[in-house]
């Protein structure tokens, strides 16, 4: 596999639109070697000086995957929404126009669009397994993989919003996150490799709000997991 040196990828890592200023937190790291990925596939993309719509309507309607056209055809237009209005707020900010648009967009729109774009991009029906680093990681944080994700279900029933599993570059620990909001309680120096959707809209077109277990049931048996496994891998010597 290519590789290439920290600071090349934090060029590619600049795509992703998370808003985290990876390349300020590590400025003056050695040049440490990481391996190459196609950020594309992981994380947003933004090109040409804005970020791009992804095209995930192959999922709509798809067999096995659990999840309504309805449902998911409903989603994504919230999705379009949030690349339109963050790429609206980037552009009017950078202008000087200091307003509720822009400061609610620059930070609400922003996340959900990354945000979704994790979630959206890891529904697969095709057999995925963890890699051996997130593994470890993993049963590091939790103890084992089990109770991994006995946390991730319990933190998506008690939250609306969403329940993230992210690297926290602080002290190089995988961790769930509770989000009430896609820009309220997000905590600084995390980067999500695995986004859950609890809001309501994610799940009501299809599921009663009562069946909101039977919702995260079925999103855990659509895991792609060998993406996440490449995004921990990505993110996983940025500490």
């Amino acid at each position: 596999m290519k590789e290439m040196t920290r600071r090349d990828f934090f060029g590619a890592a600049a795509v992703s639109g998370l808003g985290l200023g990876l390349a300020s937190v590590l400025t003056g790291c050695n040049e440490t070697k990481v391996k190459s990925f196609d950020m594309a596939n992981l994380y947003p993309v933004y090109q040409d000086g804005a970020y791009l719509e992804k095209d995930f309507s192959h999922l709509i309607g798809k067999a096995g995957l659990g999840l309504s056209a309805e449902n998911i055809e409903n989603h994504l237009g919230l999705y379009s929404n949030y690349v339109k209005n963050v790429n609206k707020a980037e552009k009017e900010m950078a202008a000087g126009q200091v307003n509720d648009f822009t400061m609610k967009h620059l930070a609400f729109s922003l996340n959900g669009m990354a945000l979704h774009d994790i979630y959206f991009s890891n529904m697969t029906t095709e057999t995925t397994s963890r890699s051996t680093a997130l593994e470890n990681a993993l049963a590091g944080t939790f103890g084992s993989f089990e109770n991994y994700m006995k946390n991730l279900s319990e933190l998506a029933m008690q939250v609306d919003g969403w329940s993230l599993t992210a690297f926290n570059l602080l002290n190089g620990k995988i961790f769930n996150y509770a989000l009430k909001h896609h820009s309220d309680n997000f905590p600084n120096f995390v980067i999500p490799i695995l986004a859950l959707d609890v809001y309501e809209h994610a799940y009501v077109k299809q599921f009663t709000k009562e069946a909101k277990t039977e919702y995260i049931e079925v999103f855990k048996g659509i895991i792609n997991w060998d993406l996440v496994s490449q995004r921990f891998d990505a993110v996983k010597n940025l500490t």
